[in-house]
């Protein structure tokens, strides 16, 4: 996790100065960049020649968009696609959360811990299938929306990607095929080797969830930045350059991201709900266990976000700068405003959710006297991160502030500031997982070592365990005796130098000091 904190803190100054620089370069130019003129039959993107091969894009008016009462044709295709992003990227991340959870089940040497890997992934598996169902639903609920509300775009967008549409009903199938065999096989591949076998087949969903998203993707990207037709919008046959546009790599990367981390979050606070709702404790150890794990994914996918979010902006200047400056300092600056206060949002959340965490863990109390002043800091970042560049302004006021960006305020609206709060943001919320680690106590008696290798044989069974070792709470090391649960409280034991030594991950251990 240390090592990701970095790479995207280096990440993010790299790319975002580049970013930095083109924003000023389309802060002096005010007049829209003249479009390329190219040969008939040329790609406008590539520069390649090429056949038409389907009609040119239509010039549309008002009247050609077909009108249902008072129904906002923009507003309805808007809601469903919304709806339909939300459950697609749902569908994509839990089949790799589960995957993830399954792979670290098979790996670890604790059989206890590989059952409880193993349910939690089957447990996510099977609300996967549902959510997979409700997708399938609004991608029809879609499809039918803009054959009734924009038929002539929809009859174009479907002519300059008719190859591609059979690849995608094909990888659609074939993903709806694995994904039920993943989960009905899970019994039956359960044992041994054929556990492992039951792992490719989640490989195999997980591969073509992803073609499904980098196909997805390239309608989107097409539209903003297209790429295999000529200059009339005419197809000319190739199937690749109309799929690997300009943007097309940072969307996928972006997306992939985006959906990793709101699917984290979702169960982070499904899992919030259960633990808070819990009839008993072995109910609320599993699900604060579960909360720590999507808790860590959740932060895994948040952290490159803005280095992805930074690739993606830097790719829509690079292939039209006026693009650019419509998103983010034109009729769409507002939603980049939303956008900044969410990313804000989710990381004080996270760090807030981990702190609430620690303070059901005993000797936590030491640190909680720091909490208040990586919050100052979360929040001071988190102001300047959502501050705009330019404020929406009457003449009247423009007049009485000297112009339309803020005397002082406007210092914190550019990239460099921002730069530097949201990288502010990812290293705090990297000290706040920071454990210390202490020197292993000196071997303690006999009976400390060699007597806690068995795990608990069923959940809930109690086993006296003894063991030393220096906590990351910084609590003395030593000889430690303690009863040890199984499935629910999260405690599993390492190997270190000295022996065997505790690894707390959810609720605290209650143990009782034994001197040697």
């Amino acid at each position: 996790m240390r090592a990701l904190f970095l790479l995207s803190f280096l990440l993010i100054g790299s790319v975002g100065g580049d970013l930095a620089l083109a924003l000023e370069g389309s802060a002096s130019s005010s007049q829209p960049e003249p479009l390329v003129q190219v040969p008939s039959g040329t790609d406008i993107y590539y520069g390649t020649p090429g056949r038409p091969a389907s009609e040119a894009a239509p010039r549309l008016t008002a009247a050609d968009y077909p009108r249902y009462g008072s129904v906002d044709n923009r507003l309805a295709i808007w809601v469903v696609t919304q709806q339909h992003t939300y459950f697609g990227g749902f569908v994509l991340a839990l089949p790799i959360f589960c995957l993830i959870i399954e792979v670290m089940g098979l790996l670890t040497r604790d059989p206890v811990a590989a059952v409880r890997y193993d349910r939690l992934a089957r447990d996510f598996l099977r609300i996967s299938l549902i959510a997979f169902s409700i997708s399938s639903l609004l991608g029809v609920t879609l499809v039918g929306a803009l054959l009734t509300l924009y038929p002539t775009f929809f009859r174009y967008i479907t002519g300059v990607f008719k190859s591609m549409m059979g690849i995608y009903a094909v990888v659609f199938l074939a993903e709806s095929w694995a994904l039920y065999l993943y989960y009905y096989s899970w019994d039956r591949l359960s044992e041994g080797g054929r556990k492992w076998i039951h792992a490719a087949i989640g490989v195999v969903v997980n591969v073509c969830g992803t073609l499904l998203l980098f196909l997805a993707n390239s309608w989107v990207s097409f539209m903003m930045s297209p790429a295999g037709v000529d200059q009339a919008g005419r197809f000319l046959g190739n199937s690749w350059h109309t799929l690997h546009t300009a943007l097309w790599n940072p969307f996928n990367v972006h997306r992939i991201l985006a959906d990793m981390m709101t699917g984290g979050a979702v169960v982070l606070g499904y899992s919030a709900f259960r633990f808070l709702t819990a009839k008993n404790q072995d109910q609320r150890g599993y699900y604060d266990w579960m909360g720590y794990v999507f808790l860590f994914i959740t932060m895994a996918a948040l952290i490159p976000m803005p280095f992805a979010g930074y690739w993606l902006m830097r790719s829509v200047y690079e292939f039209r700068q006026q693009l650019g400056v419509t998103m983010m300092g034109g009729m769409l600056t507002w939603m980049f405003v939303l956008q900044a206060i969410a990313v804000g949002a989710l990381f004080i959340g996270a760090n807030y959710y981990l702190w609430q965490g620690m303070a059901r863990m005993p000797g936590s109390e030491r640190y909680h006297r720091y909490i208040k002043y990586i919050l100052y800091g979360l929040v001071l970042s988190f102001l300047v991160w959502f501050t705009p560049h330019t404020l929406v302004l009457t003449s009247e006021e423009a007049k009485d502030i000297g112009g339309s960006q803020h005397p002082v305020i406007g210092n914190y609206g550019v990239m460099s500031a921002k730069n530097g709060a949201i990288n502010t943001m990812i290293l705090l919320s990297a000290l706040s997982y920071e454990c210390p680690r202490g020197p292993f106590a000196a071997p303690g008696p006999e009976h400390a070592h060699g007597v806690d290798r068995r795990p608990a044989r069923q959940p809930g069974d109690r086993e006296k365990r003894t063991f030393c070792r220096a906590d990351c709470l910084g609590q003395d090391a030593g000889s430690w005796s303690g009863d040890a649960l199984s499935v629910g409280d999260g405690v599993h034991l390492g190997h270190g130098p000295h022996g065997l030594y505790p690894i707390f991950r959810t609720v605290g251990l209650a143990c009782s000091r034994d001197h040697a």
